[in-house]
């Protein structure tokens, strides 16, 4: 199986991405802590000689870094120091906390602590915001509710963790936002009731690290379930905003750069991008081939389907140019079973699909002018554990791809007409993607 058609985890959030879950209790109460490793009890015993022995480790709740314990050389010395979250049981507050430990004499010692902005931490990363050398930590801290989150990005100077930059967020992305080689931070906030939906570009130009661009997103954008970086034409990166509307469909906004500036597309006069992009929910933007340039979801009917109520859907996948979307490929998606069949270009508007109503597969028909009258049966897709797969062998299926949990099997039909597939055809039209 061609590795390209594995990656498509990018049909959920990927990268330096602070979700927007915002569950009310702590994870620390509802997971039993890991076992300390002895550098780590050595650091827990230097952590409460300074802070006190009533004290509880917080875990971050998503990111690279889960542990209490993170481990970065934050002031470039050449050596890493400790960086643990904790919560301060006698503070009524109920804020965590932030310390730096140094590595001394073969042990540890205290050498600053620092409130933070939230109850848990939901992120933590690093980056060098615009190729400067130096570290930046960013941390997001979260509330009780998901509108309340805050994003602190730090540096680590002379033993003082210096806050460098603070902003309210929905969701982050650390990515090269504006094509210059170097790491920046996209900042996502949604609609809520103390502000409009936008974007903002953080970096450092040599100012340190500040805002230096903001835009826009729709007002009608309830939540965003999906947001993942990639690229648009002629190697441009950008940001693909799902945006789940007031209506209940998803709708796309394309965010990118130019001369260090945030645009988006759908914002100018006369866009068809948010009409070219609204679909039911369930379907994302994603890298589906593997090529870097992300694709955007839409569907229609399959033909001689009339009724949207009892419809099959082609999958549309089109990609941005010149301030639209144009379609790159059509597929038949079943998020639900983890696949995607792209479908050849001979059959477009010659074949339509139906689901047999007793096996629940997925069968195509040569279109006949008609759905009735559509009976000759091209090919069926059959979604079977591993373990069946060697007695639908015996029925006639041939494995067109695989995971661990599953076998997509295919059945030709009976018929020599010149719109049948090879195997191979059906093998490299064959796409794994994330479940739904």
């Amino acid at each position: 199986m061609n590795m390209k058609k594995t990656r498509l985890a990018a049909l959920v959030l990927t990268g330096a991405l602070l979700t927007g879950c915002g569950i009310g209790s702590s994870v620390d109460t509802l997971l039993l802590p890991p076992m300390l490793s002895d550098e780590q009890k050595a650091i827990y015993t230097a952590l409460t000689a300074s802070a006190g022995s009533n004290i509880s480790l917080v875990y971050p709740r998503g990111g690279a870094y889960r542990s209490a314990f993170v481990f970065y050389d934050l002031d470039m010395d050449g050596a890493d120091e400790a960086v643990v979250f904790y919560d301060d049981t006698d503070d009524s507050e109920n804020s965590v906390r932030v310390n730096i430990l140094h590595r001394e004499n073969n042990g540890w010692r205290s050498v600053y602590d620092h409130a933070g902005a939230g109850s848990y931490i939901e992120q933590v990363f690093f980056a060098d915001l615009g190729g400067t050398g130096r570290v930046r930590m960013a941390i997001g801290y979260g509330y009780m509710t998901p509108t309340e989150k805050t994003l602190k990005i730090y540096s680590l100077g002379d033993g003082v963790l210096n806050t460098e930059y603070t902003e309210t967020y929905y969701k982050t992305m650390n990515m090269d936002m504006d094509g210059d080689g170097s790491e920046d931070i996209a900042v996502i906030n949604c609609n809520n009731e103390n502000h409009a939906a936008y974007v903002s570009l953080v970096t450092d130009r040599g100012n340190g690290t500040e805002c230096t661009s903001t835009v826009d997103l729709s007002e009608s954008t309830a939540d965003l379930p999906s947001v993942i970086g990639g690229y648009i034409g002629n190697n441009t990166p950008a940001l693909f905003i799902d945006g789940l509307t007031v209506s209940g469909n998803l709708s796309t906004e394309i965010i990118y750069c130019v001369n260090g500036e945030l645009r988006n597309p759908a914002n100018l006069s006369g866009s068809d991008i948010p009409v070219m992009t609204t679909r039911s929910q369930g379907l994302y933007c994603c890298d589906i081939d593997g090529d870097g340039i992300v694709e955007i979801p839409q569907r229609e009917a399959f033909p001689g389907y009339r009724d949207p109520s009892d419809a099959q859907y082609i999958t549309n996948w089109n990609v941005f140019e010149n301030y639209t979307v144009v379609k790159k490929y059509a597929s038949l998606t079943e998020a639900d079973k983890g696949y995607a069949f792209m479908l050849p270009v001979r059959w477009e508007g010659l074949v339509t699909v139906k689901t047999d109503s007793v096996t629940g597969e997925k069968v195509f028909y040569k279109f006949n002018s008609r759905l009735a009258e559509s009976r000759l049966e091209l090919m069926r897709i059959l979604v079977c554990t591993r373990d069946s797969a060697a007695q639908r062998s015996l029925e006639g299926y041939t494995a067109a791809a695989s995971d661990d949990n599953a076998v997509y099997m295919v059945k030709f039909g009976d018929t020599e007409d010149n719109l049948l597939l090879t195997m191979t055809e059906v093998r490299n039209n064959f796409y794994l993607i994330q479940k739904n």
